[in-house]
């Protein structure tokens, strides 16, 4: 038996199955992400987004609710605005209530992490400027704290502060000349009761929320337009807790 020929085959099969795999890892990264967010369009991968994507493009396949900031910073419903309104940024928000309108896991970041619910925000133009996404996370804390972690790495070359915030909340904030990341959770995992069918349980409910705002955002001095916005809002030193 030629063992030196065994051993030759046996290595050459390792390392053409290791070429195939990591070519088929290459592939899984170059996916683009789906036109559309709908229900039927697939998980809309937001580590992806350009923030060059269509507006009218993402909502045409779904349900949004449309608001606008105006005037002195008031946040409208679209249905009522005046002919007198100043309409500085749109905000288009995506509903998924019971995973019914999107699905389950609609929103996800590099496969890391997933979420429920969005919120884009634009200019007049309809620009996109940032994002939000949330997520009453019923998995555990660990892997809130996984994502963070990822975040921290992919983010390495960014300034980074870590927080504690007003009502027992932690952020997360990585901030550079062309993008903010701010991701905000609860620091102990959330719990909340769910009926269905006259029967009631007790189900994990974590509030986790990334924001990213683009170059846009942060050339173009948009954080004076959403300073106390709930959605869009940075948090600074004025919120941190004292010790």
């Amino acid at each position: 038996m030629n063992y030196k020929k065994i051993i030759r085959t046996t290595i050459k099969t390792m390392i053409l199955n290791l070429l195939l795999f990591l070519t088929s890892c290459a592939k899984s990264q170059d996916i683009k992400n789906p036109d559309h967010i709908c229900k039927d369009c697939g998980s809309f991968d937001l580590a992806k987004m350009s923030f060059n994507e269509k507006i009218s493009d993402l909502i045409s396949k779904t349900e949004v609710w449309k608001t606008a900031i105006v005037n002195n910073n008031e946040e409208k419903e679209i249905e009522n605005l005046s002919k007198s309104d100043t309409i500085k940024l749109y905000k288009y928000h995506f509903s998924n209530q019971r995973n019914k309108i999107l699905g389950k896991r609609p929103f996800n970041y590099n496969n890391q992490f997933f979420f429920d619910g969005l919120v884009i925000l634009t200019d007049e133009k309809n620009k996109i400027y940032a994002y939000e996404a949330i997520n009453f996370y019923d998995g555990k804390m660990s892997e809130i704290l996984d994502f963070a972690n990822y975040l921290k790495k992919e983010n390495q070359a960014s300034e980074f502060k870590q927080n504690k915030i007003f009502g027992d909340l932690s952020v997360y904030q990585w901030q550079s000349e062309n993008k903010i990341v701010q991701l905000v959770r609860d620091n102990t995992e959330g719990k909340e009761k769910h009926t269905m069918n006259d029967k009631t349980s007790i189900i994990k409910s974590t509030y986790v929320k990334l924001n990213v705002y683009n170059q846009s955002f942060v050339k173009n001095s948009i954080e004076k337009l959403v300073k106390k916005d709930i959605d869009f809002l940075i948090f600074n030193e004025k919120q941190y807790q004292k010790f």
